[in-house]
């Protein structure tokens, strides 16, 4: 942990809005180093977490899966990111990318497991491709690995110590109230720990790190422009 504290994120290709997290703070990462804040990704079965919870995903509540239509388009206005829309076979199973990103994870330099992690979002919710199942998954992990180093992750991806470590991660996580994903733990730099959810709360965040940010303002209707968001 860096002297200004760290960052976990806890997230699962099934959320739109963990990409949007995961997005934002590689975006931010080199403005957190200034303050010696540390940021890690981390894989974990958003499925066991909902179930151990008790939550349920919004998209089963008629309510929240009309709102989400309005919320996820301004989301990916608001971080600049590619549309999403839910493939036709959503919700996948998501163990096996998961259990692949924990094995990459140990077993290979962090950014290409970083930068692999992202690739599923793109995968699965741009280009409508099934990674849970093994020959997408390689063709996923082959765009940041090597043939070899690519099956070798895959079937890491079913070797029963990563099979253990997802679930007593997402355990872990539940066990310290998470109840959703993006879920962040955050230790601050007097060793003082916090949970934040969701990929709208870093401004709080900022605050518990002791990290100066500029709050979002209303700007004149002159100085109009996508940069005030």
């Amino acid at each position: 942990m860096g002297k200004g504290g760290q960052i976990d994120l806890y997230i699962d290709c099934n959320s739109p809005w963990s990409w949007y997290a995961y997005t934002h703070l590689r975006r931010n990462r080199q403005a957190l180093k200034a303050y010696d804040v540390d940021v890690i990704v981390n894989p974990i079965f958003l499925g066991g977490l909902n179930v151990g919870s008790g939550n349920k995903p919004p998209w089963t509540l008629p309510a929240k899966a009309k709102y989400g239509s309005f919320d996820g388009p301004r989301a990916t206005k608001y971080f600049k990111m590619p549309a999403v829309k839910p493939p036709p076979f959503f919700p996948i199973m998501s163990l096996l990318p998961m259990r692949c990103m924990l094995f990459a994870k140990d077993h290979y330099p962090y950014q290409q497991y970083e930068d692999c992690f992202g690739e599923l979002w793109q995968m699965l919710w741009v280009e409508h491709q099934d990674v849970s199942k093994p020959e997408i998954m390689l063709k996923c992990l082959e765009r940041h690995f090597k043939k070899d180093d690519a099956e070798k992750i895959l079937k890491g991806g079913t070797d029963p110590k990563y099979k253990k470590m997802l679930t007593d991660e997402t355990a872990m996580l539940v066990e310290k109230g998470a109840f959703g994903a993006p879920w962040h733990q955050v230790t601050n730099k007097h060793g003082v720990e916090e949970p934040f959810f969701g990929s709208d709360r870093y401004h709080f965040m900022w605050q518990f790190l002791d990290v100066s940010f500029q709050d979002i303002a209303i700007l004149p209707p002159a100085a109009q422009s996508e940069s005030k968001l």
